[in-house]
């Protein structure tokens, strides 16, 4: 009788146990720190996507959480399945060819873009993203020659400027330390002569325009009777910082907080026969402008 007493109490102290450890489980609620060490644990993508679609989550899928996910060396398709817990909406993959690749929320600066430089702004609360639309120089100017002639030993310098119609950008921006993602073919690791897409943000300089009366101009060489020196003038160049954020997808801002004016990005390696001159280069161009 004792042994069945002792064997009724011991079934019925695992079922008291088993019943008050079942809420604290179902309580249980994944969140990004718990995905980021499991990723670091070195589990298998798979399986933390299993554990993910098994548990319940509470996943912060912010701008800035996806980025500390990316640095934290959590992989794409763990990161999507986060989404798809977040959102209750399956993910489509991407596609990699061509200029399309992918579709997301448009607003979303970790979704796959065409290839593009792009502006980020929080407007009302919400993110928004603009992208700039290349600007092509179609013409030159020689300045400088008239000084250059009367000054002694031939010190005088001329300088070619390249030019961009009308006084000012479409795009003007309020903000002095605006935020640009570049979406770039990443996987051409440079070699990119093939499909003329940058693979790097350090094939860009973001340039300060002189402003004229109808156009904006850049000097891009100068030149006096002992020497010419051709490339961007380093007056109007404004220093970059570049974050990789993976996926060909760059974050950037420039170095130092920008003062009114028009500016540019300059793709460096573009331009045809004439890029010397400035003929045919790219510029991305934006004003900025504090006052609304």
């Amino acid at each position: 009788m004792n042994i069945l007493r002792i064997t009724r109490f011991l079934v019925l102290a695992a079922a008291i146990f088993a019943v008050s450890a079942m809420p604290a489980a179902a309580q249980e609620v994944m969140n990004n720190d718990e995905v980021i060490s499991l990723s670091k644990a070195g589990l298998n993508p798979t399986i933390i996507i299993g554990k993910i679609r098994s548990s319940k989550s509470n996943f912060d899928m912010s701008t800035d959480a996806l980025i500390e996910l990316k640095k934290a060396g959590v992989s794409d398709d763990v990161v999507a399945a986060m989404l798809e817990a977040k959102s209750g909406k399956a993910m489509s993959a991407p596609v990699n060819s061509g200029t399309v690749r992918g579709a997301g929320d448009p607003n979303d600066p970790m979704a796959l873009k065409n290839y593009g430089i792009y502006l980020y702004e929080v407007k009302d609360g919400s993110p928004k993203m603009t992208q700039i639309q290349a600007n092509v120089s179609a013409q030159n100017r020689t300045g400088g020659m008239f000084t250059a002639s009367i000054t002694p030993f031939g010190l005088g310098k001329t300088k070619t400027k390249a030019n961009l119609p009308g006084r000012n950008a479409a795009l003007q921006i309020q903000d002095t330390q605006p935020v640009f993602y570049f979406y770039l073919d990443a996987t051409s690791g440079g070699l990119n002569t093939a499909s003329g897409i940058p693979s790097t943000p350090n094939e860009f300089a973001l340039v300060r325009f002189n402003q004229r009366s109808d156009n904006r101009e850049v000097t891009i060489a100068k030149a006096n009777s002992w020497g010419a020196k051709g490339g961007l003038s380093d007056e109007y160049v404004v220093p970059l910082k570049a974050e990789d954020l993976g996926n060909g997808i760059y974050r950037v801002t420039a170095a130092v907080d920008l003062k009114k004016g028009e500016y540019a990005f300059f793709l460096v390696n573009s331009g045809n026969s004439n890029a010397a001159a400035g003929m045919g280069s790219k510029f991305f161009d934006f004003g900025v402008n504090m006052t609304p």
